[in-house]
Parts: structure tokens; C-alpha cells; sequence
């Protein structure tokens, strides 16, 4: 069986379905692509078990084909030819052979029947949701996620959805982002689940592609999936009870501090030059309408100074700096909003000046 395909028919899809795929693999099947025709249409797949993403292609073939091929193997003969380049496929029972002008490959292939694929989502409601505003979304919560914490559920973002709203939250322990959209949905009953780290990376890139304004997303009992008119994404969930992000939001509202947020995030930025690598700890000292920060290392200290509007009481507080500099940078308005305790081992939290801001986010102190 053979079959032909140009480099521009091929790399984006490849492109797309590649990040799924892991260098090792508990089976060998997994490190391959599933490639289909049909109908004048390409369908690439990949999964590790956990995600699966397919992406199609619009293309001049009548022919039915269907094989599996080393997916890093692939993408590396053809990224680098020109798009015109057509690659010919010679398909055996073990083996693919692939010509490209004078060159030619030889690669190990599975039978295409035992490439594994997730359940098909039969049950739920379909939300579609605008994609601009699902990636601001995550984008501007995910970067608080846990990183391999013991804690599974810390390691994914948390999507909270009912009739009027979507809400995306993140937390690694020490800092909580939360955002919201606004809008009415086609769910009967609230739903919540925990999406997986590798997932939300995946998401966040096909969110990145303009090629479409609204996508569709479902959610089930152990399943997300997302849908836009050429690509799929399914992945499994997090078992686990997300904490309760509610709860954390600080609901004392007595010390609300008014800070021009490029003053700020430039005084952290020159700050951090003198970070103590292990705490990574900045020390804010509120004092006569002034924010002093300062910072300490082995190789010597800063001292930053900035205005404030309207607070004149005496507080000082220990953060983790970058935990500050990453809200800081999310943050899109000239003014934030710092609500802090009197209490330095309370929770302090930033939001812009916006009365109908989307985003809240909750950084714990460091005990020093």
C-alpha cells in the first residue's frame, strides 16, 4: 500500500499532536503517530494513555489509508524540507519506507488496529466558549500550578462550570490565581474537574492558534474534552478534592493598599538581583505613604522605594519576589489593589483597579 503527501499537508497536524508524545514509553506503539485518510482528509493522532490529540487536514485524496510511524523520527525527516516537497509512503506489514526527492527512510511501523485510542465522551453538556477569552483564561491562572507535588490535585488546573459561569483555578500551596468568565452555559448542574499539568500545556498551545474563534469543551465524570473545527484534545482527569479556593481569598478588606504596578513590578525586578536563592524572600515595608522593599544575598542587598495612595499604617510582610513579579506581569492595568493583614502570617491579595476584574490572586507570606 502506498500513498503520497505533500511537507505543508503534513507538518501542522504533525506539529500539533507531537507534544503528546513521549521520547520513552512503556510501549513501544506509543512513540508513533497514527496517520489516516479518508475521505480528502488527513486525521493524525498521538497519545501517552493519559491524552490523546488529533488534528486534521484538508487534502486532494480519495485513498482509505491507515498506518502507524515513529512520530519524532517523522517530523524530523520532513520539518526542514521545502512545504512543495511530496513524500511517498511504501507501506509494509512491519515496515515503512519513505522517499523524498533523492532520499530514502526506512522505519519500523505496528499494525494500525492496536494503537490505542480513549473512550469516546457520550455523556455531558457541550459549553462552547469563546477562545480568546478560554485562553486569557489559563494563561493567566496556570502559571500557579504545583509541579510533581505529592499532592496530585495541585499538579492541574480546576475548572468549576454552571449555568452563568466558568471558573479556572490554580494553586501550588503557596499561591492561589483564580479567573472567571462570565457567560450563559449549557449545564444543568454545576460541574468541577482538575485537569492535568501536560494538559493544560497542550490546551494552552492549541488555544494559541488563530484559526478559530470559539471551541467547544465537555466535561465528564473522568474526561475533559475540547473540540475546534480541526483538532481534538481528551485527557484524563485528577482523582482528588480540589481545596476549597473560597475559603483562602482574604475577606479582610481594612488595609487596602493602591500601588502603581509597573513602579512595583520594576522595583521587584531590580530587587531580585539580590534574592537569597533558597527563600527567594523580599520583605515589604509599608511606612508614611511609602512601600520600601528590600532584599539580601551572600553577594551583597537592595533597597527600593515607591509611592502609594492613601495608606499610612506601619506593616511589614515577606513574600516569595517571584511569586509577586509573575501576578505582576498578568495584571494588564496601570493600578493594583493589595489587600494586606495586619497579621504577617495572613494571606495578602492582588487584583487590578478594575471593579469587574476577571482575576484574583492569593500569596501566603514567608515566615522569616
Amino acid at each position: 500500500m502506498n500513498t503520497k503527501l505533500t511537507v505543508k499537508e503534513l507538518l501542522e497536524p504533525l506539529q500539533t499532536v507531537i507534544g503528546v508524545v513521549e521520547k520513552k514509553q512503556t510501549l513501544p506503539i506509543l512513540s508513533h503517530v497514527l496517520v489516516q485518510i479518508k475521505n480528502n482528509q488527513l486525521t493524525l493522532t498521538a497519545t501517552d494513555m493519559e491524552i490523546e490529540l488529533k488534528a486534521t487536514q484538508k487534502i486532494n485524496s480519495k485513498e482509505k489509508v491507515n498506518f502507524t510511524i515513529y512520530a519524532k523520527d517523522l517530523i524530523d525527516i520532513i520539518r526542514k524540507l521545502p512545504e512543495t516537497t511530496v513524500i511517498e509512503f511504501i507501506i509494509e506489514e512491519s515496515k515503512i519506507y519513505i522517499k523524498t526527492n533523492k532520499n530514502s527512510f526506512e522505519l519500523n511501523t505496528f499494525n494500525h488496529q492496536d494503537f490505542p485510542s480513549l473512550p469516546k465522551i457520550e455523556d455531558g453538556d457541550v459549553i462552547r466558549v469563546n477562545r480568546t477569552e478560554l485562553k486569557e483564561l489559563i494563561e493567566n491562572t496556570s502559571f500557579s500550578m504545583g509541579n510533581q507535588d505529592i499532592r496530585a490535585y495541585l499538579n492541574g488546573l480546576y475548572f468549576e462550570v454552571d449555568e452563568d459561569n466558568i471558573v479556572v483555578v490554580a494553586t501550588d500551596g503557596h499561591r492561589l490565581s483564580i479567573g472567571e468568565i462570565k457567560q450563559s452555559n449549557n449545564q444543568t448542574i454545576k460541574k468541577t474537574v482538575i485537569l492535568p499539568r501536560k494538559a493544560v500545556l497542550e490546551l494552552t498551545k492549541l488555544l494559541n492558534k488563530n484559526e478559530y474563534e470559539e471551541v467547544d469543551i465537555l466535561l465528564s465524570k473522568n474526561y475533559f474534552y475540547l473540540a475546534s473545527d480541526n483538532t481534538t484534545i481528551i485527557s484524563r482527569l485528577i482523582d482528588g478534592n480540589f481545596p476549597n479556593y473560597v475559603q483562602v481569598i482574604p475577606k479582610d478588606y481594612e488595609n487596602i493598599i493602591v500601588i502603581n504596578k509597573q513602579e512595583f513590578l520594576d522595583s521587584l525586578q531590580q530587587a531580585s538581583i539580590f534574592v537569597e536563592e533558597r527563600k527567594k524572600s523580599v520583605k515589604l515595608a509599608f511606612k508614611d505613604a511609602q512601600l520600601n522593599i528590600f532584599t539580601h544575598s551572600e553577594r551583597g542587598q537592595a533597597k527600593t522605594q515607591i509611592s502609594i495612595k492613601n495608606f499610612d499604617k506601619e506593616i511589614e510582610i515577606n513574600f516569595n519576589i517571584h511569586y509577586l513579579i509573575s501576578i505582576l506581569e498578568k495584571i494588564t492595568t496601570n493600578e493594583i489593589k493589595m489587600v494586606v493583614s495586619n497579621n504577617e502570617n495572613q494571606a495578602c491579595l492582588l487584583t487590578s483597579t478594575n471593579d469587574n476584574e476577571t482575576y484574583q490572586y492569593v500569596v501566603m507570606p514567608i515566615r522569616i
